[in-house]
């Protein structure tokens, strides 16, 4: 789809009755089943946004917190944080550095690149494993690049994929949609002295975080606690791209007034 035009209608479709999801599950496989009993068909140039969490699940990112030997650095960062030092020492390891420590809030450059709470560690809906916490996937754009080969190869169609999380923002409250990985979909619009406005200025600071956007309309549908429908289809964007990646939507340290 050409950056000048807009969409004038998208569907969105939740995909229903996705069960839990275990380690070594095909999560492409499993999708497809609930499409079949569902009715539906994925098309040429649909884009499918997965949670990241049934993926991380899928990739056996559980650690048992037993298994955990905390640092002293991670003690006393518990400490400051009202954290189990476990939990502190795995925040530790799966980041860059802390951007900010306040009680109960760790803020984290996580080693994916993302700006996010706690390193993203996750403990609801996990499958009520006890003193188990899921870690993101270590590579979400390949996992996506993974689900969009089996679709493609299954449906013999070209779509783009997300992998989501829910992120809160700096600024506001609330979490909403954040776009962890892609594969084959557009994720950057830059209409930076390419465009002009409706007054024939010509723009200046205008980037779209498309991925970001998509990520949470889907997640108006996936929703944030027991809804139980991680993966949504997206019809009618029509912006399949493979000309760059969510790591283009992550501003530069140097560019970035708050870190």
């Amino acid at each position: 789809m050409d950056k000048k035009e807009a969409c004038s209608e998208i569907t969105l479709t939740a995909i229903q009755n996705i069960p839990e999801i275990n380690p070594g599950d095909d999560v492409s496989s499993i999708i497809s089943q609930c499409l079949s009993e569902q009715g539906c068909r994925l098309r040429n140039n649909d884009a499918i946004v997965v949670a990241q969490k049934i993926i991380s699940k899928s990739e056996n990112r559980f650690i048992d917190l037993k298994t955990i030997e905390p640092s002293e650095e991670a003690i006393k960062l518990a400490k400051e944080t009202d954290k189990d030092p476990r939990l502190a020492e795995l925040i530790l390891r799966e980041s860059n550095r802390i951007i900010r420590a306040e009680k109960g809030t760790i803020i984290v450059e996580h080693k994916l690149g993302h700006i996010l709470a706690n390193a993203g560690i996750d403990q609801s809906n996990i499958g009520k494993r006890k003193d188990h916490v899921l870690l993101l996937p270590k590579d979400p754009s390949d996992s996506a690049t993974k689900i969009k080969k089996s679709f493609e190869d299954r449906y013999q169609i070209k779509l783009g994929v997300l992998i989501t999380d829910s992120i809160g923002r700096a600024w506001r409250l609330g979490t909403t949609g954040h776009a962890l990985g892609s594969s084959g979909i557009k994720t950057l619009i830059d209409m930076r002295g390419e465009e002009f406005d409706r007054d024939g200025r010509l723009l200046q600071t205008t980037v779209i975080g498309l991925a970001d956007q998509i990520a949470s309309a889907a997640t108006l549908l996936m929703g944030e606690s027991s809804e139980g429908m991680p993966a949504v289809i997206i019809r009618g964007l029509d912006l399949l791209d493979e000309s760059d990646s969510v790591n283009d939507l992550i501003r530069p340290a140097e560019e970035d007034l708050f870190r």
